[in-house]
């Protein structure tokens, strides 16, 4: 029961877990039916949380937050346009941003909205550009650092809004629509300073099942992208 005293005694999540932690350790090195026992010169008096805590391991929060910006080229694949057939789609630049959490060493999660500029187009008479911005939430594996250097693979899930203009001939308008997007990724992280790193990485981006306003009934269209970021965090 002083064990139970103590770990009510505990500030804070992080405090209680590091309490429970030194607890079991006395019962494992003690005995549950030896407590009243003096262990390693501590009375059953002096069992108190600061006792428990200088024998429990440190327990790491794991979570650090983040903002992100990114920029980077994109290396377009010919579009689909369904029975408009497939268009070859000039490459373009994209940027972005973002925000995220670190949940521990290995795994952290963000949300980013990516703009990419427009790129022409051309399909069975008909032209114009196409732009894309896209919204992915993403899972990430960091594999390790080694001198500051942190190598990465992730995947996304999330969707994307297309946007058509220029169309020629006259007469077509402008038209948007929205689809499903998935991304899988990979690069490095450098560690430039405490709360700041560089993200070197790739990007592997698709566009799935988009109506475009009665025009297109299911455009599709992947890309590779490669990409350069940084990321601050907040603690």
């Amino acid at each position: 029961m002083r064990v139970f005293g103590a770990l009510k005694r505990g500030a804070g999540l992080r405090r209680g877990g590091r309490l429970l932690a030194a607890a079991l350790a006395v019962v494992l090195l003690g005995g549950a039916a030896q407590a009243a026992d003096p262990i390693d010169g501590l009375g059953g008096d002096d069992l108190l949380a600061d006792d428990l805590l200088a024998m429990a391991p440190e327990i790491d929060e794991g979570r650090n937050w983040y903002l992100r910006g990114d920029i980077g080229y994109v290396f377009n694949e010919a579009a689909d346009f369904g029975a408009a057939g497939h268009a070859p789609l000039d490459d373009a630049g994209v940027f972005g941003l973002g925000v995220g959490a670190r949940l521990s060493d290995l795994v952290r999660v963000d949300i980013t909205a990516d703009y990419r500029g427009p790129a022409d187009f051309s399909t069975r008479g008909i032209s114009g550009e196409a732009s894309a911005t896209t919204v992915l939430g993403n899972l990430y594996l960091d594999l390790g650092t080694w001198h500051g250097l942190t190598p990465y693979v992730g995947a996304g899930l999330g969707a994307s809004h297309v946007s058509l203009s220029g169309f020629a001939p006259a007469g077509v308008g402008d038209a948007d629509g929205w689809g499903f997007a998935w991304a899988v990724t990979g690069g490095v992280a450098v560690t430039l300073a405490p709360n700041w790193q560089l993200d070197l990485g790739y990007r592997y981006l698709g566009i799935e099942n988009v109506a475009i306003d009665g025009i297109f009934s299911d455009l599709s269209q992947s890309a590779h992208e490669v990409r350069l970021g940084v990321r601050y965090l907040f603690d």
